[in-house]
C-alpha cells in the first residue's frame, strides 16, 4: 500500500525580502515508497512564510512573515492539506527569517535578521501569537562590512539543559545566550555571549547534540563549527572546526541537520548546490566529511530528513529534490526526483499520523 506524507513548504513571495513567486505557504505529498512528489497546492495565502514550524499537536503552523515589518503569523490545519488563517502579530523587527515554537507551548521566538532583535510572543489560547511581552537586542558588527554592518539575528533554539535559549548571530559572529522561563509573564531573562567564533565566520544555524556539542553552519566562511555547551555555565567552548565542502569555489553553508541516530550530519551548501554528509564521532566531539551529493537544484536553502530521504528546497531552480539515504553509510544517492514549485525555502514535514 502506497504511504503518503504530507510536507508543508516556506516559500518567498512577490512582496517578501527576498522576492519570490510563490503565494503562500505550500503543500506536497511525498510517496514515502517511491520517493516521489506530487500534487502542489497552495495551503494558505501568505506575506513571505519562509520559515515554518509547528506546534506540539501537530494542529497548528506557524511562520514568520519575511518582511521590512516583521510578523508571526498562525495557522489551523483544516481538512487534510489546507490550512485556515487564525491571526498574527507584529514581531516589532525588521526581515524575521527563523521561529521557535518553545516546547513548553506558552511562546514562539522569533529571530528578526534585518535588525538583530529576538522578539519573544505569548501565546494565547487559541493557539495565536500576541504581540511580543520582550524584545532582546544588542550591539555588535564582523569584519565583513557588506553582511555584518550589525547584528543579524537568523536562527534560535533551544539549548542543552533546557533552561536556555541559544540565538545564533551572523553579524556579530556570536553565539547569544538568555535564561527562558516559560511561566513568567516576561520569559527571557539576560542575555550573554555563550561563545564568539571566528571573526568573519557569519553563523546561520546550528544542531545540537545529545551530548550538548553544537554543529554550527559558518555561511561566510563555508565551516563547520564544533562547540561544546555547558549548560551550568550556559557557555560554549570551540572544539574543532572543518571545511563544510570538499567542493571549490564560493560556498555559503545554510541548514544543518543531525539524522535520528545522530551519527550523520547533513549540511546544504549553497554555490556548491550540495548536501555534505559528515561522520559524527560516538560521543558527538568530531566530525568527519564523508561525501558531497549534488542535489540537483540551484541554492538548497533548507532541507528535511523525512522517513529515509532528504528533501531539499532549491531555491533559485524553484525545485524540490528528493534524496533517498544510503541505509548502508547513510549517504544520500543523487537525487531521482525534481519537483517543480514555486520558490520553495523551508520544508516541514507534517504530523506523522
Amino acid at each position: 500500500m502506497t504511504r503518503r506524507r504530507l510536507l508543508w513548504i516556506g516559500s518567498y513571495t512577490p512582496d517578501s525580502g527576498i522576492t519570490g513567486s510563490a503565494a503562500g505557504v505550500q503543500s506536497v505529498w511525498l510517496d514515502t515508497g517511491s520517493g516521489t512528489l506530487a500534487e502542489a497546492e497552495l495551503a494558505v495565502p501568505a506575506s513571505g512564510p519562509s520559515f515554518v514550524v509547528r506546534s506540539a499537536d501537530g494542529q497548528r503552523l506557524y511562520a514568520v512573515n519575511e518582511l521590512g515589518e516583521g510578523r508571526v503569523s498562525a495557522f489551523s490545519v483544516t481538512g487534510q492539506r489546507r490550512l485556515a488563517d487564525l491571526g498574527g502579530a507584529p514581531t516589532d523587527g525588521s526581515y524575521p527569517c527563523h521561529l521557535l515554537a518553545h516546547p513548553a507551548g506558552r511562546h514562539l521566538i522569533a529571530a528578526n535578521y534585518g535588525d538583530g532583535s529576538v522578539s519573544v510572543h505569548p501565546l494565547g489560547p487559541d493557539g495565536v501569537p500576541g504581540k511580543p511581552v520582550q524584545r532582546l537586542t544588542h550591539t555588535g558588527s564582523g569584519p565583513n562590512a557588506e553582511r555584518q554592518e550589525g547584528p543579524h539575528a537568523h536562527s534560535v533554539y533551544p539549548a542543552p539543559g533546557g533552561t536556555h535559549l541559544l540565538v545564533v548571530d551572523l553579524g556579530t559572529d556570536e553565539l547569544r545566550c538568555f535564561p527562558f522561563d516559560a511561566a513568567a509573564d516576561r520569559p527571557a531573562g539576560p542575555q550573554h555571549v555563550a561563545a564568539r567564533l571566528a571573526p568573519g565566520s557569519g553563523p546561520r544555524h546550528l544542531a545540537v547534540h545529545s551530548s550538548g556539542h553544537l554543529y554550527v553552519a559558518g555561511e561566510l566562511d563555508s565551516r563547520v563549527h564544533v562547540l561544546r555547551f555547558d549548560p551550568a555555565a550556559a557557555r560554549a567552548e570551540a572544539v574543532e572546526s572543518v571545511p563544510a565542502t570538499g567542493a571549490e569555489g564560493d560556498n555559503y553553508p545554510a541548514e544543518i541537520a543531525l539524522s535520528a541516530d545522530e551519527r550523520r550530519l547533513y549540511v546544504a551548501n549553497r554555490g556548491a548546490d550540495t548536501i555534505a554528509t559528515f561522520e559524527v564521532s560516538a560521543d558527538g566531539t568530531r566530525v568527519r566529511h564523508l561525501a558531497d551529493t549534488p542535489t540537483g537544484g540551484a541554492w538548497p536553502r533548507h532541507f528535511a530528513l523525512v522517513d529515509g530521504y532528504v528533501v531539499v528546497a532549491n531555491q533559485n531552480s524553484e525545485t524540490l529534490t528528493v534524496l533517498a539515504v544510503d541505509p548502508d553509510d547513510g549517504v544520500p544517492r543523487p537525487p531521482h526526483h525534481t519537483f517543480e514549485i514555486p520558490t520553495p525555502v523551508c520544508v516541514l514535514p507534517a504530523q506523522a499520523g
